[in-house]
């Protein structure tokens, strides 16, 4: 009897189809168009769908989140981003103080992502910039892959001929599926470094 193929291999097979593509955009190599670098977040996150009425609750404490990025114009005004981030999220889990059991007990969790967004960059000038699109998130605890997505606004730095911080703040919706109550929402600053290989 022919063995099914299990959703989680499909979700599998999309997350590293998304990897694949991303190397494919990294090795059409121009000098001009290309950008590499680093990227740092922090700021406060929010679980999706695990308020118990009556039961645990989650309070989101802060995250961070850390990682590469690949930038490549794709015309003057708009440029097309990728790369993969590794985010950490800390969560005080509560439970009790009910009839039943009227101790509160309390203890730390964490939800630790990796997430490869596809983003569109709008240079609405030379400084100012728009961000956003999906992205695509693998939750290591529960070993489950979910889409998201995310959208910002931001100011570039140049530091000097070829190399630009980006200051982003940014909303991002990692690893959301409502019905499954997963996933979740990062309001934080995102900075990237980067740099363009020099002709």
């Amino acid at each position: 009897m022919p063995t099914k193929l299990r959703p989680m291999n499909t979700s599998k097979l999309s997350f590293i189809s998304l990897i694949f593509l991303f190397a494919f955009f990294a090795l059409e190599v121009n000098a001009q168009k290309n950008n590499w670098g680093g990227n740092v977040e922090f700021g406060y996150p929010s679980l999706v769908g695990r308020e118990n009425f009556g039961g645990t609750s989650y309070h989101p404490r802060e995250y961070f989140a850390f990682g590469f990025t690949y930038i490549r114009a794709i015309s003057p005004k708009f440029d097309f981003e990728t790369g993969l981030a590794y985010s950490r999220s800390r969560i005080l889990v509560r439970g009790g103080g009910t009839p039943a059991f009227p101790h509160i007990v309390e203890a730390m969790d964490w939800e630790n992502m990796i997430t490869a967004p596809f983003y569109l960059k709008w240079n609405v000038s030379s400084r100012i910039f728009l961000n956003g699109g999906p992205n695509f998130s693998w939750n290591m605890g529960e070993d489950t892959y979910d889409p998201g997505y995310g959208f910002g606004i931001g100011y570039q730095l140049r530091l000097n001929g070829n190399k630009n911080l980006l200051i982003n703040p940014m909303y991002q919706a990692r690893g959301v599926r409502e019905p499954a109550g997963r996933g979740v929402r990062h309001l934080g600053l995102r900075l990237v470094f980067t740099t363009s290989p020099s002709m």
